[in-house]
């Protein structure tokens, strides 16, 4: 079995940090959180508030932020309101937040999320001198263009049931681990996990070159570099991240399994 857990090369601990925090949220905190009388019933406000109390070492912007969280301006001269900007040392997470009832996120709503992050950087090279990780976490499921259109844009989806990469790698490195203690699961249990740390391992490879840290590139204080990255069937992407997913809570059930039983 080769599984990748050296996360040095494609994810770093702060990146981990944030979008654990993203998925623990929308997968747990927010089923006993307080609802409020607004539009997402206070779902940003709740995360908001998760992200003060359990991410030490980081800025969570305001609510409303319009400069990026650092009083940034835009090439387009037009401030755009970000739901999320959460600042560490090595890492600015950049969030966008949805909780609609009626209908899910689409794939226009993530294209203009990217743009507002691109007219930031247009005019801000040096927000690349320290990497960007850009998020969309939504409190129901994502239509198929919206989910093809964050992996092919380098924006980790979050969702209910819906782990972002690097969380899925986490949940490899941990299945390995308790593989590793000695755990006895069924020959057929262990093939399955190897073709899903395989997948796994193929699917981060290939979206890697999505990734700003891959695409874009600090030149100067007035200059960025664009690297070209695409040609990438999203679609499949997309129904091959869901069946990652899939794959990923079966395996942890079947581990939870077996090592329940190795107790007894």
């Amino acid at each position: 079995m080769i599984l990748r857990l050296d996360n040095s090369n494609f994810f770093t601990e702060p990146m981990f940090q944030f979008l654990k925090q993203c998925y623990k949220f929308v997968n747990q905190e927010w089923q006993h959180a307080v609802r409020e009388q607004l539009p997402d019933q206070g779902f940003e406000l709740r995360f908001r508030e998760s992200c003060v109390k359990h991410l030490s070492d980081w800025n969570i912007s305001q609510g409303h932020e319009m400069c990026l969280g650092c009083g940034l301006d835009t090439a387009s001269g037009v401030l755009h309101e970000v739901d999320i900007v959460a600042q560490h040392p090595d890492l600015t997470a950049i969030l966008e937040i949805k909780n609609r009832q009626t209908f899910p996120p689409d794939k226009n709503d993530v294209i203009i999320f990217f743009a507002k992050i691109f007219d930031y950087l247009a005019l801000n090279p040096t927000l690349l001198l320290k990497e960007i990780c850009p998020a969309f976490m939504s409190n129901t499921h994502f239509e198929e263009s919206a989910l093809a259109a964050c992996l092919g844009l380098g924006i980790h989806p979050i969702g209910p049931d819906l782990r972002p990469l690097p969380i899925l790698f986490d949940n490899a490195g941990r299945m390995e681990v308790e593989r590793q203690k000695g755990t006895v699961l069924p020959s057929d249990v262990l093939d399955q996990f190897e073709d899903f740390c395989a997948q796994l391992n193929r699917f981060c490879s290939i979206l890697s070159e999505t990734w700003l840290s891959s695409r874009c590139g600090y030149q100067s204080e007035d200059r960025i570099v664009l690297r070209a990255a695409g040609y990438l069937h999203t679609r499949e992407l997309s129904q091959e991240f869901r069946q990652l997913n899939n794959d990923c809570s079966r395996l942890v059930g079947e581990f939870k399994k077996a090592k329940h039983g190795a107790a007894v």
